[in-house]
């Protein structure tokens, strides 16, 4: 019984680490697959589609970014969000632009990583969450 309410305490006073460290790791594998991306398109040709690609990793990058620091604090709902997120990383997977085949190679390797690792991270973050309000609950 005082192994359990020693174990609860901590739990309470711990930040949430482990999952937000991942979530950092994925946005490694994002910024990754930015640079390939920008590496393989020509800029000039592509234009429009160039700045796209940059705002929406931008946007990616920030909302990760924001899902780690509220991870770290056991927030459901951005635990929630990351696995969304995950998922839209493992969809991009799909719309590759055209371009040498081994980079093409690394940039669905970094985004299978990113949205993977996300998905772990969240999952995670969400069991995790699920045991700190208990212990909150508990007298």
């Amino acid at each position: 019984m005082k192994a359990q309410m020693k174990k609860n305490e901590k739990l309470l006073y711990q930040a949430n680490a482990g999952p937000a460290a991942l979530i950092i790791i994925s946005l490694l594998f994002n910024t990754w697959q930015t640079i390939f991306t920008l590496n393989m398109v020509d800029v000039i040709a592509v234009g429009i589609r160039v700045m796209q690609i940059i705002l929406l990793n931008t946007m990616l990058s920030f909302l990760v970014f924001i899902t780690s620091f509220e991870v770290k604090r056991y927030s459901v709902k951005w635990s929630r969000v990351g696995v969304w997120i995950g998922v839209f990383q493992l969809l991009r997977v799909f719309v590759i632009p055209a371009g040498e085949p081994l980079t093409r190679t690394n940039i669905g390797v970094s985004l299978a990583a990113s949205g993977v690792l996300l998905i772990l991270a969240s999952l995670w973050s969400l069991v995790k969450c699920g045991k700190y309000q208990r212990a909150m609950k508990e007298p």
